[in-house]
């Protein structure tokens, strides 16, 4: 009973592991993927600006008097949201896409500021256009003449630009795509922010961007709206541009949580029904002797609701490896599950038909619990029976059936994963009433399986010997070789 429980326990708990394990992968791999996108787009953004500034540039000729036609060509091909604008060395508007720029002066913006200062480039946080009153970004360019200050050429982009690009990564409404600039200023964001950003004192850049110019990590609280997302961040080839992408967690995280709950409510009146039942049994075993006619009518009602229980466990496991199944988890996990649930089946639909509730017969118990597994994994191997008439009583029985379905398992994942081949099973007595068991494949050997599939089933092998006082060894031989010297009774010890 105990062991049947802390087997059912390390199950739960393993597939517990796995998918959080697994639901974290999917959160950063999402993330990352969407930070490169972002990243290219914000590359392709910086590239078209600067080209543009060059030629713009290029097309004013020396003494910045090139004709306003000659700009056509220059400007013909750039996306419809994209504003040019031509200042003098005193922020006069010489040109702009935009009607009415010569009403408003750009002499205190920084995008000016700054290539007046001597800055060749430069690349603005977020604003607010004075003209149409978007929130934009904009790429400046000094333009000199006879090495002095002539003027300035800008190209700007607005916010919204991202709108697009966040729609395409089919991101949920708590998630977020934003441009920022290696200092820290917010470029562009989307969903938008409610004004400029400064994020130069958040743990990107204190823990982070510092470290390495790429990377992930989990924000539990963002500093922009407090929401919890898993980031990514890409530093832009060739400018001082970093691209985020911040997927939301937390209805990835309920969505899990929810199937956690439904897998338990399903599991706990399996474990309950029992736990209460082997107790309820266990009282009726040991009443008192002096009711013995009272206690012989009890023991027969109570052999019919024995078997019931077991009847009704088989169902019910039979019920989880159905739930397994349509669990959203990797193949190879939902099958290793869906056979040990499946071993366990075996046991109880055995006990039950053979009305079998001391020892077990091993030369028939072995192979009902074998098939089963094989089953359960969609394994063609043959198998091949070597197994005395060995009693094993009901706290061996679940261990037994365990061992065997990892080791059968095992050699259908990694000794026939192509299909075919042939195990071997043998059961023989030893010495002082102990048993020899031996199961051997006719696949590749022990050390390419070791090291495909060592953690779960490698530990459950071991825990399931020695919960059978026994020791066991693997060795190569034509194939996988599995020996182990066990009690299959609890009047049985070492010698």
């Amino acid at each position: 009973m105990l062991v049947f429980l802390a087997a059912f326990a390390a199950i739960f708990g393993y597939f517990l592991a796995t998918g959080i394990r697994q639901t974290e992968e999917r959160l950063v791999e999402r993330s990352s993927a969407a930070a490169q996108v972002v990243s290219s787009n914000a590359f392709w953004i910086a590239e078209v600006a600067h080209q543009t500034l060059r030629r713009v540039d290029a097309a004013l000729g020396p003494a910045m008097s090139g004709s306003i036609d000659d700009l056509g060509p220059v400007l013909e091909g750039l996306p419809s949201v994209t504003q040019v604008y031509i200042i003098d060395a005193q922020a006069r508007t010489i040109y702009s896409t935009v009607d009415g720029a010569d009403a408003v002066s750009v002499s205190d913006r920084d995008y000016f500021l700054a290539v007046r200062d001597g800055a060749p480039f430069y690349t603005s946080p977020l604003l607010v256009s004075r003209l149409t009153g978007e929130r934009i970004f904009v790429f400046s360019k000094r333009v000199e003449r006879e090495r002095e200050f002539a003027g300035a050429i800008m190209v700007s982009f607005p916010e919204s630009l991202l709108q697009d690009l966040w729609q395409n990564l089919d991101f949920e409404e708590s998630s977020t795509i934003s441009l920022v600039r290696t200092d820290g200023q917010l470029i562009a964001r989307f969903p938008q922010t409610v004004g400029p950003v400064d994020l130069s004192q958040t743990p990107l850049f204190t823990e982070h961007f510092n470290k390495a110019p790429t990377g992930t990590y989990t924000s539990e609280r963002s500093p922009v709206d407090g929401v919890a997302r898993v980031v990514s961040y890409r530093q832009v080839p060739g400018s001082n541009i970093i691209a985020i992408a911040s997927v939301g967690s937390a209805q990835t995280w309920a969505n899990f949580n929810g199937a956690v709950v439904a897998v338990f409510i399903i599991v706990s009146p399996i474990v309950l029904g029992l736990v209460l039942g082997c107790a309820w049994i266990v009282r009726l075993l040991y009443r008192d002797a002096a009711q013995a006619r009272a206690l012989q009518a009890s023991l027969e009602a109570n052999t019919m609701l024995f078997r019931e229980i077991h009847h009704r466990v088989k169902n019910n496991l039979q019920s989880v490896q159905s739930l397994v199944r349509m669990q959203d988890i990797p193949q190879a996990a939902k099958l290793d599950l869906q056979s040990r649930f499946a071993a366990m089946a075996a046991m109880h639909e055995h006990i039950y038909k053979h009305d079998r509730y001391e020892d077990i017969d091993a030369h028939d118990f072995i192979p009902a619990v074998v098939d089963e597994v094989l089953t359960a994994y969609g394994c063609d191997a043959a198998v091949n029976y070597e197994v005395a008439h060995i009693p094993v009583d009901r706290d061996h029985a679940t261990p037994l059936a365990l061992l065997l379905s990892e080791l059968v398992t095992n050699a259908c994942k990694y000794a026939f994963a192509d299909g075919g081949g042939t195990i071997t099973i043998g059961l023989r007595r030893g010495e002082n009433g102990r048993a020899k068991l031996t199961v051997r494949d006719s696949g590749g050997g022990i050390e390419a399986e070791r090291d495909a599939g060592s953690s779960m089933g490698m530990r459950l092998i071991k825990g399931v010997v020695a919960q059978m006082d026994g020791t066991h060894t693997f060795r190569n031989e034509g194939g996988t070789v599995f020996e182990a010297d066990i009690a299959l009774s609890t009047s049985v010890r070492k010698g």
